[in-house]
């Protein structure tokens, strides 16, 4: 397995390859990333935060993280079924804390795989957030991460 990080000038190559993948695996709801992933252009890859990582085996995306505004505005984990009890989110986690030196994601309540693997990878439960419907979120932080960070957002 190999992780990419998406550069600007690989985004036209991978941008089809990567909306196909979202939109056949994100199953997320009410928040999927496809249409956020969909408006995304390269130049929105040279702004502090946003990162966009790649899981390639044999040739093939298995695995997508996109965060933006360090994943305080938009982050994704999509990995195909095959491979969720694998290390690769753990993998895709470090990867974008050494590159961005921070990184959120809110994971609902209840998926217990998910939030293990941010454990794994050294991410911090930190606070909250009870979301449409009455679903509650635990926000997550890692590297060189503030609440102040997400707290001030959300007020």
């Amino acid at each position: 397995m190999k992780i990419i990080s998406l550069k600007s000038r690989q985004w036209e190559q991978y941008r089809r390859p990567i909306l196909n993948f979202v939109k056949r695996y994100d199953k997320r709801i009410p928040d999927p990333c496809y249409s956020w992933l969909f408006q995304l252009k390269k130049h929105h890859l040279h702004q502090p935060g946003t990162s966009i990582q790649l899981a390639i085996w044999e040739g093939k995306i298995i695995a997508v993280a996109a965060v933006s505004d360090y994943g305080t505005e938009n982050s994704a984990f999509i990995i195909a079924p095959k491979y969720l009890q694998t290390q690769i989110q753990i993998n895709l986690f470090t990867s974008l804390i050494d590159e961005l030196g921070v990184c959120y994601t809110k994971i609902h309540y209840d998926d217990k795989q998910r939030i293990k693997f941010a454990l794994q990878a050294g991410l911090v439960c930190f606070t909250y957030l009870k979301g449409e419907n009455d679903q509650i979120y635990l926000w997550f932080g890692g590297g060189h991460w503030h609440t102040n960070d997400i707290t001030e957002k959300e007020a």
